[in-house]
Order: structure tokens, then C-alpha cells, then sequence
């Protein structure tokens, strides 16, 4: 007698770096210092995630992408071991790859004081290591990319799609001009149309269906498709309704290491945040084929020393200065070629411009000392999800706060009216997003608003 419920647990973004790739040098503890995830305890946190996964015995173990820390060979050969060593306890495991995973030219070794290049993998040596895990003769490839399809569990149906951009990426030692990355992702007609006509297939054969990718479907936080376009699939409405139309009401992703859910009335998109990274989440599904049911409760990584998880909750919390210089650029290199007119400006109307930011760095230094508190507190909101909308309120006042203090720094002669004028004019811009981040809701202030909740779901395929 065939069963009808299924236990899978999901984790995302183990970045793992073979231990032979490090050492105890100021290499190594660069690049951890300015890393929000504990990407030197990688391989240990993925001793105890396997640990976990025996000791529960679930059905299948998925991995939605960024596998390695930047595409070393070494570290997938390292990653293979732990999977197989599941294999060998009785839980099979499928992945995806992601944007960090192949023909990477930031593959390095960090020993000594010294960062070197050493070697990634092709698309095809990828397929290779990981043929026990989702691209063996179990499942059936897509010609046109790494995506392919299987059915893991009697009943249930798994569409693993590539969404990198791994293709058009170049490496000097491959004999290219330069070294080109890119984490951006998209489904290639070829891929989208070859996707759907699996899953009509398998919705017609009466099966559960469930879609992996790395990248995000739809947008979990207002904006991100325009402010953090490289975090979502490109063109992703049109994907998502192809997929939605062909019967994909679930997919699983990762890639910007939070922990949300969204629904926008077709598909639910569920993001499981990094393993590495503070509060080292996983999810776990109950699918029940028979009533076409799935429930989603997500954990936190057990069994893991306290001073871990205190460190990784401190990498978090000092990521804000990194945060902040993001958007400190960000926002520089829109406005740097205003920067002439708005200084004239302010001069006509007597204001002092001496302290004004004269690049990028300086406009970050302002930005750390006014804003470096709630942009902490907000990190640690969504990266953990389910967010408390009680809270947010505060975190959105200090971040007011935060633009008049600079505004008062820069601007003191001024500030008692520049800076009403700003929160007046600049605010209404960045509240739906800051609210939608910190409130966990989508299509703020519209007739769709809505709210899913981020760490139990009960949906249906």
C-alpha cells in the first residue's frame, strides 16, 4: 500500500568553503568580516544540518541554490561528501544550483594574508558531481539549461529550474579578456516553455506539482524588482503566470537569505533564508498527495554550540555599516551628477555646503553614524521573518530620525526647514517599501494589500 503523506525538509544558501580553502589568516578573516554569514563555520553548520536531517528521517531533502561559497571545486566536492553521507542514511536529496555556484570567477583560497584564484566548475562537471542528486537518469533534463524534473516521491512532482546567468559569465583562466560575474537570473523562453509543458503533464497525470529555483518569483518586499532587481527572476509576472497557468501554485526559492512567504492569488513564493547565516532556518513540509495538501513549518537549526548562534546573530548586527554603504552608493551614484546644482542651490538661499558628503565614502560615514541602529534592527527583522508589525513603527522612527540628524550635520544653518522638506518630499517614496520590509506586507496602500504569514503555511497544490 502506497503512502499519501511526505515529510521534505528545505534549507537554501549554504555558501559552503571546503575547510582545505582556509586558514586562520588575515585572508580569511577579511573576507569573514565583511560577509553577514558565518562563512568560515559553513562546513561545520552543515555537519549539524545533516546530523538533523538523519536523526528526523524526512522523506527528501531540497536545496534551492548557492551551494558553495563562489563555485570552488573543492567546495562542491566537500558539499557532495555531506550529501552522500545522507544518501547513506536514507535520505535523498535534490539541488538546484545558484548564482555563486558555477563558473565563478571569485573562486578563491584564503591562506595566509593572501586571497588566490583557484579552480570552478562548468555547467557540466556540476551536472556531473551532483548526478545522485537530481541530474541522474532518475530525472529528465531540459536541453536548454540545468532545469529538470523528476518525481522524487510517488505522487509528487519536482520542476527544478535553472534561473542563472552562469552562461555568460568570464573567467581569465579560461582564456577570456576579463573576469564577469552575474547574480542576476531569468528562465529562458526555451526553459519556461519546456517547464510548463512538464507540469501540465504531470497536473493531467492527476500529481502534486512543486517548483525549486534560486531566485525569487514574485516580489517579497514592494520594489524589489526595480531597487533589488538582481534578487528576482527577470520579467517574473510573465513567468509567474505561465507557471501558475500550467498548474505551479508552489515554489520554493532562496537567494536574498530571508526567511518570507508571499502570495499573489496565483502561485505562493516561500524563501527560506541562508543555513549559514543568523538564525540558520530550515523549513519542513508535510505534503499530503491525497487531499493535495502541504503544510510549512520552519525551524531553526538545532544542536548548534550557543556561542555559534551568538555569532552569527553579532555577523548580522555588524553588517550594518555594509548595509549602509550600499545604500549610501547607491544612492550616490544617482545623485552625483546633481550634486553641482544642489550645492548651487543651497548656496543661493546663504546655506553653508562645506559639511555636505564630497563622495560616496563620506555620504556612507554620515549615513553609519545617524542610521546604524535601526538599520540593524531592521536586518535582523527580515532576515529572521515574521515580523512583528508592533515594532515597526519605531524602526520607521528612527530611520526619521536619522535623516534629520544628518540633515542637522550637514545642514545646520538649514536643517529646521530642509529637513521637514526632505521627509516630506523623499519620505512618501521609501515608506510602502520600509513598510511592506518591516510590516511583511505586499501592495502597500493598494486594493490587493495583503499579508502572508512567513513561518507556518497551509496551502494547496
Amino acid at each position: 500500500m502506497s503512502r499519501n503523506d511526505y515529510r521534505i525538509m528545505v534549507i537554501s544558501d549554504i555558501h559552503l568553503l571546503a575547510p582545505e580553502l582556509y586558514d586562520d589568516g588575515a585572508a580569511a578573516q577579511r573576507m569573514a568580516a565583511g560577509d553577514m554569514k558565518l562563512s568560515l563555520k559553513s562546513d561545520t553548520i552543515m555537519q549539524h544540518i545533516v546530523d538533523r536531517a538523519i536523526a528526523d528521517k524526512p522523506d527528501l531533502l531540497l536545496i534551492t541554490g548557492d551551494l558553495t561559497l563562489n563555485g570552488a571545486r573543492a567546495s562542491h566536492e566537500r558539499l557532495v561528501a555531506h550529501l552522500a553521507r545522507l544518501q547513506q542514511n536514507g535520505v535523498p536529496t535534490l539541488v538546484i544550483p545558484g548564482n555563486h555556484d558555477i563558473s565563478c570567477p571569485n573562486a578563491r583560497r584564503y591562506v595566509g594574508s593572501k586571497a588566490t584564484q583557484v579552480q570552478t566548475i562548468t555547467r557540466d562537471e556540476f551536472a556531473q558531481l551532483y548526478a545522485h542528486h537530481g541530474y541522474g537518469n532518475e530525472s529528465l533534463r531540459d536541453p536548454a539549461s540545468l532545469s529538470y524534473v523528476c518525481e522524487p516521491l510517488p505522487g509528487l512532482v519536482v520542476l527544478s529550474i535553472d534561473t542563472n546567468r552562469d552562461e555568460e559569465n568570464r573567467l581569465r583562466s579560461r582564456g577570456d579578456t576579463a573576469d564577469v560575474y552575474h547574480n542576476a537570473g531569468r528562465v529562458k523562453p526555451e526553459t519556461l516553455r519546456w517547464v510548463s509543458e512538464r507540469a501540465a503533464q504531470a497536473q493531467a497525470q492527476g500529481k502534486c506539482v512543486m517548483a525549486l529555483m534560486h531566485h525569487h518569483l514574485l516580489e517579497h518586499v514592494d520594489g524589489e524588482a526595480r531597487f533589488l532587481p538582481n534578487y528576482i527572476v527577470a520579467d517574473h509576472d510573465r513567468v509567474a503566470q505561465a507557471l501558475a497557468d500550467c498548474g505551479v501554485h508552489v515554489v520554493l526559492t532562496g537567494h536574498l537569505h530571508i526567511t518570507d512567504a508571499v502570495t499573489d492569488g496565483r502561485l505562493t513564493d516561500i524563501a527560506t533564508g541562508s543555513a549559514s547565516m543568523y538564525p540558520m532556518p530550515l523549513r519542513m513540509l508535510q505534503v499530503d498527495i491525497k487531499a493535495r495538501h502541504l503544510s510549512v513549518e520552519t525551524r531553526w537549526l538545532e544542536g548548534l554550540p550557543q556561542s555559534l548562534r551568538q555569532q552569527a546573530r553579532a555577523q548580522v548586527e555588524h553588517a550594518a555599516p555594509i548595509l549602509a554603504g550600499v545604500i549610501a552608493n547607491r544612492l550616490w551614484s544617482r545623485m552625483s551628477g546633481k550634486m553641482g546644482k544642489i550645492k548651487q542651490m543651497l548656496v543661493m538661499q546663504g546655506a553653508d555646503t562645506t559639511a555636505l558628503p564630497q563622495n560616496a565614502r563620506q555620504a556612507t560615514t554620515l549615513m553609519i553614524r545617524h542610521m546604524q541602529e535601526p538599520l540593524t534592527q531592521s536586518l535582523l527583522t527580515v532576515t529572521r521573518g515574521g515580523e512583528d508589525p508592533l515594532q515597526a513603527p519605531a524602526i520607521i522612527q528612527a530611520v526619521k530620525q536619522g535623516i534629520l540628524g544628518m540633515v542637522a550635520e550637514v545642514m545646520p544653518d538649514q536643517a529646521k526647514y530642509m529637513g521637514p522638506f526632505l521627509l516630506e518630499n523623499f519620505w512618501p517614496r521609501v515608506q510602502p517599501m520600509m513598510r511592506s520590509a518591516l510590516e511583511d506586507i505586499n501592495q502597500v496602500g493598494t486594493s490587493q494589500e495583503s499579508s502572508t504569514p512567513d513561518h507556518t503555511l497551509q496551502l494547496h497544490f
